[in-house]
């Protein structure tokens, strides 16, 4: 008999991870726009799967989340569901910290992690190229600054809260050309298997708006290769960093001074995302990590 699993769709995660150490509290307007947004995220759910949002009446429920958060998990335990077995949060801020990806590599060229405003007022000063400013926990294109030239007052309002709070990610601003993910499920054990790569659907600004089997002629058999060893190592980071369950990473296509290349890591998401069930061959309600 297949378990029966109670939802908490926290799509919200990395902005509960960034403020861990001043509290969190969902605002409400995002929790709506969230709710919306996310509606494509109860694909996750199986046909005897809940989202919880009352207590549970059954005690053959096991509570699953998005992403494992102290809030989802409270939520959980809060309508009498019982969580699966989850990585803490210390965990779970570090593998979705976008330090954590850039410092395994396959990134920009040229791409840095700053924490102070005269490193960032240097690099500006020596490379006049256009930049992205890259908070290390966001996601749908949230917590991003365009740097096409000198920075406005806002701007370096906007960049010294990052600052303070927790750094930022500079890369060059390059167009993606083709945008790519590989999801995967890691146990605790170590052992892990890795999807079908998919093509994503993205807006300009790297707002989600679907996604598909990527088809064999999209990706030369190089990207394949460099993006299936990129993947790999990532599994392993995770699990070595005490990670376990879901994961995805981005990558993509673009050009760079009159080149074309590829970042076979652009960011790590350690949790489910929109596209799992798609790009894996196993639907969540067929994994288990009891």
């Amino acid at each position: 008999m297949k378990p029966r699993f109670g939802w908490v769709l926290n799509l919200d995660a990395e902005l509960e991870l960034s403020r861990a150490r001043a509290g969190y509290v969902p605002q409400r307007k995002l929790l709506a726009q969230l709710a919306e947004h996310g509606k494509s995220a109860e694909r996750l759910l199986g046909p005897d799967d809940f989202l919880v949002e009352k207590p549970a009446t059954s005690q053959a429920v096991i509570g699953r989340a998005w992403c494992p958060t102290p809030l989802a998990l409270a939520k959980l335990r809060g309508f009498g569901v019982e969580p699966e077995p989850h990585p803490n949060a210390a965990t779970l801020r570090r593998v979705n910290h976008r330090l954590f990806a850039h410092q395994l590599g396959g990134g920009l060229p040229h791409q840095v992690y700053l924490t102070t405003r005269p490193e960032l007022e240097a690099l500006l000063a020596r490379d006049e190229r256009a930049w992205l400013l890259k908070r290390p926990l966001a996601f749908a294109g949230r917590g991003q600054l365009r740097a096409l030239g000198p920075l406005t007052d806002k701007q370096w309002a906007w960049v010294d809260v990052s600052l303070a709070r927790d750094g930022l990610l500079v890369e060059p601003l390059v167009e993606p050309a083709l945008e790519l993910s590989l999801h995967g499920f890691l146990q605790r054990d170590g052992r892990y298997e890795l999807g079908r790569v998919c093509t994503q659907l993205v807006s300009a600004r790297g707002v989600f708006r679907g996604i598909r089997l990527a088809s064999p002629d999209e990706l030369s058999s190089q990207e394949l290769q460099t993006l299936m060893a990129q993947a790999a190592s990532v599994a392993v980071a995770l699990s070595q960093a005490g990670y376990f369950g879901p994961f995805g990473l981005d990558a993509y296509r673009y050009t760079l001074d009159g080149q074309q290349r590829f970042c076979a890591l652009s960011e790590i998401n350690a949790r489910y995302t929109l596209g799992f069930v798609t790009g894996f061959p196993l639907h969540p309600n067929q994994l288990s990590l009891g």
